[in-house]
């Protein structure tokens, strides 16, 4: 892959006002490409494949990503691409690594389902640290299925959104599912909801998640504009017009719900998926999201031995009605419910809320 030393970021006058943005950036040194990469995949019986990769950057990478300038906010991402069409669905992921978010592909006819790691928090990363990305999927067909293990580069436009940068998509492992190791359960053993494998219960919010574009927050960069952001969110729902649906991000504070599903039945949630933290005792944390409000996570995570001694609902996302959204804003463990606009779909803060301490 050729690929230009000198990163070249061109953005038009009103980028700050708007969208609007162009952005090249290749470099000979392909920083998005871990030096270090371990694949490994495990299944149970012909049902459940749990992928994990264990991957590091070296010192001269981070250099060329880690900024505090808001016009050059490029930072790393991972990928599991199913290389066939509707063979696997993701149904839990989780990371060690910083600022973390999830975005799910589904899958169509003609492609198959990808999950994207974004690293928001670069300036987090370390090089002696190593970085895991577990993905547990159900397996669909009868026959072999495969999962290209991935990395590119991304770009956080200022007042934008999310962008993947053209020409850095490499690919680091393929993943069989034939090859993977067996594992000496039973699919059983982990009384897994009817919904985890019914067909008529997959992509059930299509709708809501196809063709979007999440925001950037790449202008935060302070407590103060934290803090700012917040308020402005707050308003902005406060003032929305109710009757109209729309997409949302909310973000709890220490303490989050026990109980989603009841959250879902109280102000009639249609989620598109759920975050979560878990705290080692080395007080590390870990990212996990799903989509399930009847999946009992621990179960899908127990070959990893998670070993949390906190673990707590910090983010939902998907689409409700803006009077249920506003009433929900009330309760005491909410930190900000943030509503789509211009185009831009939130994602969440608790990231931000790590990185500044709020």
């Amino acid at each position: 892959m050729f690929k230009l030393k000198n990163i070249v970021l061109i953005i038009t006058a009103n980028a700050l006002l708007c969208t609007t943005a162009t952005v090249y950036a290749d470099s000979t040194s392909n920083w998005d490409y871990p030096t270090s990469r371990i694949v490994k995949a495990v299944k149970i019986e012909n049902q459940l494949l749990m992928t994990t990769s264990t991957i590091q950057w070296s010192a001269d990478q981070l250099k060329l990503f880690q900024s505090d300038d808001v016009f050059r906010q490029f930072f790393p991402a991972l990928v599991y691409k199913v290389t066939d069409a509707d063979e696997l669905r993701s149904k839990l992921m989780f990371t060690n690594a910083p600022g973390a978010k999830f975005t799910r592909k589904l899958a169509t006819y003609d492609d198959g389902e990808e999950i994207k790691l974004s690293i928001r928090d670069t300036s987090r990363l370390s090089n002696d640290k190593s970085y895991v990305f577990y993905t547990a999927w159900l397996h669909t067909v009868e026959g072999d299925s495969q999962i290209s293990f991935r990395s590119l580069q991304r770009y956080a436009q200022p007042n934008g959104t999310l962008n993947d940068l053209h020409k850095t998509d490499d690919e680091i492992a393929t993943i069989t599912f034939d090859k993977a190791e067996v594992i000496d359960k039973k699919y059983k053993d982990y009384y897994l909801p009817e919904s985890f494998n019914s067909p008529f219960k997959q992509y059930t919010w299509r709708e809501e998640t196809d063709d979007t574009k999440v925001k950037s927050y790449a202008l935060i960069n302070s407590k103060e504009e934290l803090e700012s952001y917040k308020h402005a969110a707050a308003q902005s729902l406060k003032f929305a017009p109710s009757g109209n649906k729309v997409r949302f991000a909310a973000t709890f504070r220490n303490n989050g719900p026990s109980r989603v599903d009841m959250l879902v039945e109280k102000y009639n949630l249609t989620l598109s998926q759920i975050y979560a933290a878990g705290i080692k005792e080395n007080k590390e944390e870990y990212t996990v999201s799903w989509y399930d409000t009847g999946l009992e996570v621990m179960s899908l995570m127990g070959l990893q031995q998670s070993g949390f001694e906190k673990f707590a609902i910090t983010e939902l996302e998907g689409t409700a009605y803006v009077e249920d959204l506003q009433k929900m804003s009330q309760m005491s463990n909410i930190d900000v419910i943030e509503i789509e606009s211009l185009g831009q779909v939130p994602s969440g803060l608790h990231w931000l809320n790590e990185r500044y301490g709020n």
